[in-house]
Order: C-alpha cells, then sequence, then structure tokens
C-alpha cells in the first residue's frame, strides 16, 4: 500500500539522543501536528527537539487525502452555537495562517462542497448559516467558496530546519511527576512535553484512551480522469470524498470504527482503476472538536501538553491546536483555548456517547481475557481484529495497529506484539 505522497518523503540525517539527556521542550510525534507545534515554539524563542517513533511524516500525514478546508460536513455534531461559530473561525484562520507562511507546497484555493443526503444537508445548512454568510446552499449540497488543498509532505518539509529532530526512537513510558521519558534503553529528563502522537500515549492520566477512539477511512487515486476541479466532502461519516492532485482524482472515505470493519473489498469499492491505495487512522472525540492544551488538570499541568483528536482534519486543526499549544506555553492570550480545552466539561448528549464508547471498551477487553496472546493488544489487553483490506492487526478499543509480524504502525500502543510472529 502507498499513498500518492509518499515519493516527496526525503530522508534526513538527524541527531541521536544520549543516555541522561536534558532537553527543554520535548514535542513528541513527527506528523504535521508534531512539526508544526516544534516550528511554532522554535519560532517562539524555544529549544525544541522532536521525537519520532520511526521515520517523520511516514504515518498519518502520509496517509492524509490533505483538504484544507473549513466545509467539514460536522458542525451539526458541535453540541452548541457558539461553539460552532468559534470553530469555525479556527478553521479560516488556519487556512489563511498555512497560506501567509509561504511554502512551496503547491497550494491552491478552491471552492468546497459537502453533499449527501437532503436532510443532512439541510441540517448542516442550518447549523452554520447565522456566521458563514458565503455559504450557498442547494438540496443536496452546500457550497463554500476559497477553501484550499496542498501537498503536506511538501508543507511539512519547508517547516523543517529550527529544531532538533530524533527518529527511531520510540517513548516507552512517560514519567510525569519526575519529568522523565524513557525509551528501550534510555532514560532523559525534559522541562516542557507536548504529545503530540496522535492518540495519547498516556492511558489512565487524563483518561485519554477512553475520551477517544479512532476511525479508519480508504483511500485511492485514479489516474488520467476528469478533474474534479474544487474538494468534495460527504455528510455522512462513512460517505466520499474527492479532490485533484498531480497523479490523478484522490477518492477517500468509507469510515469505519478501527477494528470494527464490515467487508473485505473498501478498496474495490472506491475504484478499481486505482494507481496508489491507501488507509488513514484519524482519531475523533465525542463532541467533534480536538483537544490541544495542558494534559491534565491539576499535577503536572504546567509541563505537559496535548494534541490530537482531529476528527479527519487535520490538516488545519494541526495549525489550530500547535498554535493553541505555543500561546499557552509562551503565555500569550488565544479565544480557541477554552473550545479546545482537553480537561473541559462536556454537555450530556457527549457523555452518552462516551458511556457508550466505554462500554464497548469493555466488550474489547473481555474478548482479551479469552483470547490467545496472538491476538491481545499490549497497550491495555483488547483483543485484536485482522483487517483483511489492509493485512494488519487493529485494536478495536483504542485504534492501535500492528503489521503480520507484530510491529507497530500506530500508537497509543508503545511494545510490539511479539507473538503474532510466532
Amino acid at each position: 500500500m502507498e499513498s500518492v505522497w509518499r515519493k516527496y518523503l526525503t530522508s534526513g540525517k538527524f541527531g541521536k539522543l544520549e543516555n541522561g539527556a536534558q532537553l527543554d521542550t520535548v514535542v513528541v510525534g513527527g506528523g504535521i501536528a508534531g512539526i508544526m507545534c516544534a516550528y511554532m515554539l522554535s519560532k517562539s524563542g524555544h529549544s525544541v527537539t522532536l521525537i519520532e517513533a520511526g521515520k517523520i511524516l511516514e504515518g498519518v500525514t502520509a496517509s492524509t487525502t490533505a483538504h484544507v478546508t473549513a466545509l467539514q460536513g460536522k458542525y451539526r455534531d458541535i453540541p452548541a452555537a457558539k461553539k460552532r461559530r468559534l470553530y469555525y473561525q479556527s478553521q479560516t484562520e488556519a487556512i489563511d495562517g498555512i497560506e501567509k507562511l509561504g511554502i512551496d507546497c503547491d497550494f491552491r484555493r478552491l471552492d468546497g462542497f459537502v453533499f449527501g443526503d437532503k436532510k443532512d444537508i439541510k441540517k448542516e445548512y442550518n447549523a452554520m448559516r447565522k456566521f458563514c454568510p458565503d455559504l450557498e446552499h442547494s438540496s443536496d449540497k452546500i457550497k463554500l467558496p476559497n477553501q484550499a488543498q496542498f501537498n503536506p509532505i511538501k508543507f511539512c518539509l519547508g517547516l523543517l530546519g529550527g529544531f532538533d529532530i530524533i527518529e527511531n526512537c520510540r517513548i516507552k513510558k512517560v514519567k510525569l511527576t519526575r519529568k522523565r521519558l524513557v525509551t528501550e534503553d534510555k532514560v532523559f529528563k525534559y522541562k516542557r512535553l507536548v504529545l503530540a502522537t496522535g492518540f495519547p500515549i498516556v492511558n489512565i492520566r487524563g483518561l485519554y484512551a477512553f475520551k477517544m477512539y479512532k476511525s479508519f477511512s480508504y483511500a485511492v487515486c485514479v489516474p488520467d480522469g476528469k478533474k474534479v476541479g474544487a474538494l468534495h466532502n460527504a455528510a455522512a461519516g462513512d460517505g466520499l470524498t474527492y479532490r485533484d492532485s498531480a497523479d490523478g482524482v484522490i477518492i477517500g472515505g468509507l469510515d469505519h470504527r478501527t477494528g470494527r470493519h464490515k467487508c473485505s473489498d473498501y478498496f474495490d469499492k472506491l475504484s478499481k482503476a486505482r494507481k496508489f491505495a491507501w488507509a488513514a487512522n484519524d482519531c475523533m472525540t465525542f463532541d467533534a472538536i480536538p483537544i490541544a492544551g495542558r494534559l491534565l488538570r491539576f499535577r503536572a499541568r504546567k509541563s505537559a501538553y496535548v494534541i490530537s483528536g482531529f476528527g479527519k482534519w487535520g490538516m488545519t486543526n494541526s495549525y489550530v491546536c500547535a498554535k493553541i499549544v505555543d500561546d499557552i506555553i509562551n503565555k500569550r492570550p488565544n479565544i480557541y483555548k477554552r473550545l479546545f480545552k482537553p480537561t473541559r466539561v462536556l454537555n450530556i448528549k457527549v457523555w452518552l456517547k462516551f458511556f457508550w464508547n466505554f462500554l464497548q471498551d469493555g466488550l474489547g477487553l473481555l474478548a482479551g481475557l479469552f483470547s490467545s496472546g496472538k491476538r491481545v493488544c499490549p497497550h491495555m489487553g483488547c483483543r485484536l481484529k485482522l483487517n483483511p483490506n489492509t493485512g494488519t492487526f487493529d485494536c478495536p478499543c483504542h485504534g492501535s495497529r500492528f503489521t503480520g509480524k507484530g510491529d507497530i504502525i500506530t500508537s497509543p500502543a508503545v511494545d510490539a506484539n511479539e507473538k503474532l510472529s510466532r
């Protein structure tokens, strides 16, 4: 499996981490969110070290469809009108901010569309129309001009240079009170820590293992087809998306919760005439708003921060969330800080979703107790499920993914499942 973006990846010679090192600001996670955060903090005068378990940009960022849009088809899921307005404002500012950076990344302004069932479209339009005067509505779609697309790898490579990068260094344990990070063979200290690992690699503290879940989606690139000339997103959660690229038209979608697929031919459903095929594994929150800010409400709250939960829209939210963390660390005001706060209070509708997820995770843990060691996720013990579309073993509870040999593909697991290779 290979995405259209992987050919733009370049191998660099980065630094090595010495045992017992004392670092100033550490960002864990080498995707667009981690790189954006490291870039902003370094521009603010901090000495930043970015640490990646594998190679930078080879995870979720290389698997995106790279829609840079505020028209996301999710506003009806945000529980309050004030929050919808503020979230929309954050997304439009992110698009402008990305453009103003002036990085050579094939950035292009385009119209954005959301299409689907008439009732869904009507609900989405009603959720947005009061704060979005440029929104256009017809029976089965809504349109918002001046959105964008870009090449995410070119963009991220343009941000490198102002901070240190350590690759192939998986963090095994986070000791928040002692401000230490533990790898396979090293222990080192930090002054500040930002976790931008997709799903946070802490379990009990902050309850992030229960506040979010992971959603799987598929994408193909169809060559030599007619260009669509705009961004198209389905209102339905398992619908399709379309955008142009240098290699053809990228078609994505058919979302389902990670580890809970319903068939084995998702790629064929998108298109058999494909040049590239790949899959993404995204972190979702129950109120449709990402998290960015202090990791905990009380202990270690002034030294540890988290960025996660982009819900399929990581291109804009990476910018927004990195800016929030940068402003908090540098004691600058940020009007979005409260909206994206990791420890925010959820309303009753969101709590119902939370408890339903908690029960489903409980079933996954119970299934793990009665499974062979080969099929148990080393993260928290849920039963892994084989996804025949990708040939990977996926966790239905927290979204960790493993190769057939048990190697980690995505977090929050920090240990391989060595029994899979036996």
